[in-house]
């Protein structure tokens, strides 16, 4: 057994604060660019268990310490910042550690395992063992060193073609190669030296530092991700305002031709992006806003090109503009979700099909209460059946949405069901108390 192993057995406590939760997913654009190229594999483990092996449960105490540890390297306020470039309100501070996505945990991953594996110590006094060099600590040191060169060369790609946070990531790569650098030399003094305290905590500090650059350097690739989708958000919320305002049944066709490409191209980067979202609510409300997206807009389509054909009929253009109103919602839901924020206007990013159904159902509610001796099934039958089965109808639309779980769209049939049930036992008591 080498020095390194020996002190390894010896000690039992380990550093915390270098994991984070892994799970596996598909990986964004940008920050795909920044994944890790395969590293020689470490060397057999020492007899007690890396603490790599822990990343994959995440009730394990030790990997809920990830985001404390980088909250205590990089102190940065709570407050969100708005960043407005090209007229789109991006609400995310730039020098943030918080992880958004589960492509980002997962790029950290193998970087995190290395440093971990090799910065194993206890927090007891200095060693009694015999010093010596490793050559287990020397390969984990490399291994560590070229994950951080991939880091850089990516990175480097990155921020010279990207058109957002140019500077933040270029700033974000140099810190990246300096902190490489800083944990190159801890790593090879600790290496010549693994029993040494002294040696063993500069390396446990440089390997923090290294971490919150690298963590760093992928929010921000992250961040540019999301920007790209903001681009194109308001790409298809101006084609939606044309569509709106269009003069002609021409003018109408033509900018409803030219609007149905980038809601396409919309949508397969939003749901990309919904993929990837850690959060289930915000995930949900992406499903949502994407589902009335594409509900919504042919019936702009069909309610405009009815409003220009009878531009004296106040209902067409009312019909429109709620249609319009919903869809601006849904831009906002999409907006939202794709930022990982909440805004105090948070029911204008609900799914406005949802909303719309909402308030049919109280309107229905208050529509049963009918006073039982003036009750006449010829009269308040027909019309509580067929305004039911309208309300139903926009429910099946939800459940049928392809951005629907399955779970769930079970339970919308379901109740459905049920409220067809209860209307007619409630329509049948009116009945035997006349």
């Amino acid at each position: 057994m080498d020095t390194y192993s020996e002190c390894h057995a010896q000690n039992t406590s380990s550093f915390s604060g270098l994991l984070c939760p892994v799970v596996a997913l598909p990986r964004c654009q940008e920050v795909q660019e920044l994944g890790h190229r395969p590293s020689p594999p470490p060397p057999p483990p020492p007899p007690h268990p890396l603490l790599g092996n822990s990343l994959r449960h995440r009730n394990n105490p030790i990997t809920r310490n990830f985001s404390v540890f980088l909250v205590d390297c990089y102190r940065t306020p709570d407050t969100m910042t708005s960043i407005n470039t090209a007229n789109i309100n991006f609400k995310w501070d730039p020098k943030s550690l918080e992880i958004r996505t589960l492509a980002v945990e997962r790029l950290l991953e193998p970087l995190v395992t290395q440093v971990t594996t090799l910065v194993n110590s206890s927090n007891k006094g200095p060693s009694n063992k015999k010093k010596g060099r490793s050559k287990k600590a020397h390969v984990l040191a490399a291994s560590v060193e070229t994950a951080t060169q991939n880091f850089l060369e990516k990175g480097e790609k990155i921020a010279k073609e990207s058109q957002f946070l140019k500077d933040e990531l270029t700033a974000a790569v140099e810190d990246v190669r300096k902190q490489g650098d800083s944990m190159r030399q801890a790593s090879g003094e600790f290496a010549e030296d693994p029993c040494s305290s002294v040696k063993r905590g500069n390396m446990v500090r440089a390997a923090r530092a290294l971490l919150s650059a690298v963590t760093h350097l992928l929010v921000l690739a992250d961040m540019s991700d999301v920007y790209k989708l903001l681009l194109q958000l308001k790409l298809v919320e101006d084609n939606l305002v044309k569509v709106r305002n269009a003069g002609t049944e021409q003018d109408l066709g033509i900018q409803y031709k030219a609007l149905k490409p980038e809601v396409d191209k919309l949508n397969i980067m939003a749901a990309k992006r919904q993929q990837e979202l850690k959060d289930v609510h915000h995930k949900d409300q992406m499903a949502a806003a994407r589902g009335v997206l594409q509900r919504n807009i042919p019936m702009l389509y069909t309610a405009s090109r009815a409003c220009l054909q009878h531009p004296d009929v106040a209902a067409y253009k009312a019909n429109r503009d709620l249609i319009y109103k919903q869809l601006q919602h849904a831009v906002s839901g999409i907006s939202n979700a794709a930022q990982a924020t909440t805004t105090e206007d948070s029911a204008l990013s609900q799914p406005a099909g949802g909303g719309e159904l909402a308030y049919a159902l109280n309107n229905f509610d208050k529509q049963i209460i009918v006073d039982p001796l003036a009750f006449s099934e010829e009269r308040f039958r027909p019309s509580l059946e067929e305004r039911l089965e309208s309300i139903i109808s926009g429910a099946a639309l939800m459940a049928d949405s392809s951005c629907t779980r399955d779970d769930r769209r079970e339970r919308i049939v379901a109740e459905c069901n049920s409220v067809r049930q209860a209307l007619q036992d409630l329509l049948s008591e009116y009945m035997g108390n006349k």
